[in-house]
């Protein structure tokens, strides 16, 4: 009886291998979450409508340094309303908020005293670019902060 050349069995070997390691692999999806996607978990879908509805992040830069800062905002009865999530799962609402041709713009009070008033613009259909100032800051507060803030849109996404 003849034996085949060892070539041809290594080739053969080979072969097998990579058929059974091509049916090992997971389709591509559009969805993180796999195939049957799952529920949607943070971030909110854009909506052409009120396009700075959703959940916002980015970095707020002002001469002390700069740090993370993320924005809420959601749309009742055709009108907007705001929250500023801390990083400590808190929140703070958004007063006076108001959208218009130059963008959205809200107050909120500051700790320390002061109200800082934040105005913000779409720079594309997921990011905004916006500054913020300390209005009547306390004197121990001189020259008043200011400052710079890029954000993105969080994408809703699919958990499993």
């Amino acid at each position: 009886m003849r034996r085949p050349p060892l070539n041809a069995l290594m080739i053969g070997a080979l072969v097998l291998f990579t058929a059974l390691s091509a049916g090992a692999q997971l389709p591509r999806t559009r969805t993180p979450g796999g195939p049957d996607g799952g529920p949607p978990t943070g971030g909110t879908p854009r909506d052409a409508r009120y396009p700075y509805a959703g959940q916002w992040s980015g970095t707020r830069v002002m001469p002390i340094g700069s740090d993370q800062i993320t924005f809420k905002f959601t749309v009742t009865d055709g009108q907007y309303s705001g929250l500023t999530l801390h990083p400590d799962g808190g929140s703070s609402p958004q007063n006076n908020l108001a959208a218009g041709a130059g963008g959205l713009t809200w107050e909120q009070p500051n700790s320390g005293g002061g109200t800082w008033v934040f105005n913000v613009r779409l720079a594309g259909p997921d990011s905004m670019v916006g500054t913020l100032f300390l209005r009547d800051a306390p004197a121990n507060l001189t020259p008043a902060p200011h400052g710079t803030m890029v954000l993105t849109r969080q994408v809703a996404s699919r958990s499993k």
